[in-house]
């Protein structure tokens, strides 16, 4: 689930985005680190390329400004294997 993930655990993140119809190839799949989904509720079924890339990039962003004031200001790093 989106909410559920970690995106701070990387210093570099790459986010894919498929087309509304066919996703992304497996290929690309097979090779990422995570795949998530947006939990929706209700009648929707899916969400456009658009509302699906603001609700992902504004979780993204979200967690790694949190990580950022926590950690960079106090001059601490966290490794891996705090995540």
């Amino acid at each position: 689930m989106l909410h559920d993930a970690d995106y701070t655990v990387f210093a570099k993140l790459a986010v894919w985005f498929g087309n509304e119809s066919r996703g992304i190839s497996n290929l690309a799949v097979d090779r990422s680190e995570m795949c998530v989904s947006i939990p929706m509720f209700g009648m929707i079924e899916s969400l456009n390329l658009g509302t699906t890339s603001g609700i992902v990039l504004y979780e993204v962003t979200k967690q790694r400004r949190e990580y950022q004031s926590k950690y960079k200001r106090s001059g601490k790093r966290r490794r891996k294997s705090d995540a």
